[in-house]
């Protein structure tokens, strides 16, 4: 695996190019703490694109507080943000190997992971395949058990009947040897935002659990074995408060399971007192249960 950093100044990040295992390039942002450290937290990141940098989050105070406290941090690029409309979702596995692989490269042996929305489906689903012994502590941020049963706690039966049938034509087209043809689902987050990719991998984000490609939180939460914290914004008006208790309650062999509620938060780590509520909670609750160890 090669990485090439550019070099940045302190306190700052440094721009990393790195390749999964199946030598897809990828990128990420990386911040190294003050004071030689063998911790190490990774962000993965939400959104069907799995962008790292999305507008709505501001992961500065994150940062800060990690580093402070001697955690290196690294903040994931995943493949779909480069080719969203053909990646698939499970391909995130992959990429998740990837940067704690680089992490374990650069002598980080403690490493937790943090999947923030769809990033803790991600997360999730990295953990029980993989089963690192590297990483030693797990957070779902603002996350949901997956696109799909999300999509069940907030929306109209209309709506659920509407998402059915363009799964049924989806699923169709896949059977006919039609899987990169294109489709829609209109208004699938509030506001009128809507979501587009091939047959195939519309299944892949945004399918049922009976669909074996699909993402799930719930699925692989009992495959957790390590300390793990559902933290969610109070007023989360996208993963509504039903998701923080799904994930928590399928969380059954991790050996400490936290559910933390951020007052008056929405879905989104908006930047000012929100974000730095996130960032002081996440980190307060990793001091305690993986803390930052001195680099041997």
């Amino acid at each position: 695996m090669a990485a090439t950093p550019i070099a940045g100044p302190q306190s700052r990040p440094d721009l990393i190019r790195i390749e999964a295992e199946d030598q897809t390039p990828l990128n990420g942002l990386f911040w190294e703490p003050h004071r030689a450290s063998d911790s190490l937290v990774v962000m993965v990141p939400g959104g069907t694109t799995g962008a790292a940098l999305y507008p709505a989050h501001d992961y500065s105070p994150l940062a800060a507080d990690l580093i402070d406290n001697g955690y290196a941090f690294l903040l994931s690029n995943m493949r779909a943000s480069y080719n969203n409309g053909y990646s698939e979702y499970s391909d995130a596995v992959k990429d998740i190997a990837a940067f704690v692989a680089y992490a374990k490269s650069k002598g980080y042996a403690r490493i937790a992971v943090i999947g923030i929305s769809l990033g803790g489906p991600r997360m999730a689903q990295y953990m029980a395949e993989r089963g690192d012994a590297a990483v030693k502590a797990v957070v779902f941020m603002a996350s949901i058990p997956s696109p799909y049963l999300e999509f069940q706690i907030r929306s109209s039966e209309a709506d659920k009947r509407r998402l059915e049938e363009t799964l049924r034509h989806a699923r169709d087209l896949v059977a006919q040897g039609k899987g990169q043809q294109p489709i829609a689902f209109d208004d699938w987050f509030p506001g009128g935002v809507s979501v587009m990719g091939t047959a195939k991998t519309l299944i892949s984000f945004f399918g049922a659990p009976s669909d074996p490609s699909a993402p799930s939180s719930v699925k692989y939460g009992p495959n957790i074995t390590v300390p793990a914290l559902v933290i969610h914004g109070e007023k989360d008006e996208l993963a509504l408060p039903p998701n923080a208790h799904k994930i928590y309650e399928s969380l059954t062999a991790s050996p400490q399971r936290d559910l933390i509620w951020v007052k008056g938060a929405s879905h989104y780590l908006s930047p000012g007192p929100l974000a730095e509520s996130y960032a002081r909670l996440t980190t307060g609750w990793l001091v305690k249960n993986m803390p930052a160890g001195t680099r041997r």
